[in-house]
């Protein structure tokens, strides 16, 4: 156990230094943007918090997936047992704006399932990490780099109360009603009024407090949206279900694309 903390330390000050270089950027007013292969944009600050997550964690040993990084061939990664999945700027397009709805992912995969993730906000530094085995926790006035007793003292969340009308969480303004007939296909009774609109992987920091109960997701992501988010979830006993087989998300795949899914 002692093993694992020192290896989710080094991924949790990772995701802070990486949010340090993004609000470099961000205060610096340089948001020249290129735009890539798929069309997503990409700044400074997504270089530069890559470079040093990715310096950070390769004090681990263990293999890195990082949306900057062009991947190995699966042939490859299909051979890793464990891996990181990093995305070293969540919502680039919130980040271009100035908004600060964007955030640090970083989440380690055994056997193609996540144990551990954590979500930095860096303009409001607000840290959340955690996992299945040791629940979700979250750390206010993030102010640098942390310690093991930071870390091992930070509040847990707690298991969230289920509420007979639940809140849905999405990114878009409105629910639409392709989401409305999933979520009365699973038999969740909601009402628009408890739809809340948020952009990034923080939709999972939402999750995490009890500030919103579903999460249904029907249009395209990756491995790195999601794996973060997924373990922090499970923290607190909740699930990312594929759509097509109603079975937890898996990672490292062929496709790094993550299948449409609901978060319940």
């Amino acid at each position: 156990m002692e093993e694992d903390i020192k290896t989710y330390l080094i991924a949790i000050n990772a995701a802070i230094l990486g949010g340090i270089e993004v609000m470099k950027v961000y205060d610096s007013g340089n948001f020249e943007t290129e735009i890539k292969d798929d069309n997503s944009p990409v700044t400074l600050a997504d270089k530069n918090s890559s470079d040093v997550i990715i310096k950070e964690l390769e004090k681990t040993n263990i293999p890195i997936l990082c949306e900057e990084i062009t991947p190995p061939t699966y042939k490859e990664r299909k051979k890793w047992k464990k891996l990181w999945v990093v995305d070293p700027l969540d919502g680039t397009k919130e980040f271009i704006k100035k908004t600060d709805s964007f955030c640090v992912n970083i989440a380690l995969i055994e056997d193609e399932s996540p144990v551990f993730g954590v979500i930095y906000i860096p303009v409001k530094k607000e840290l959340y990490y955690g996992g299945k085995k040791y629940g979700t926790y979250k750390i206010e006035n993030v102010s640098g780099i942390l310690k093991l007793d930071n870390i091992v003292s930070a509040l847990k969340l707690k298991v969230p109360v289920k509420n007979d009308v639940k809140i849905v969480i999405g990114a878009y303004g409105r629910i639409k009603n392709d989401l409305i007939e999933l979520l009365i296909h699973h038999n969740i009774v909601f009402s628009d009024r408890y739809y809340v609109s948020l952009p990034s992987a923080i939709k999972f920091c939402h999750l995490a407090e009890g500030k919103s109960d579903v999460y249904p997701r029907l249009y395209p992501c990756m491995e790195w949206d999601t794996a973060a988010g997924h373990a922090i979830v499970q923290g607190i006993g909740k699930e990312i279900y594929d759509l097509d087989t109603n079975l937890p998300l898996v990672y490292n795949k062929e496709d790094l694309y993550s299948p449409f899914f609901i978060v319940k």
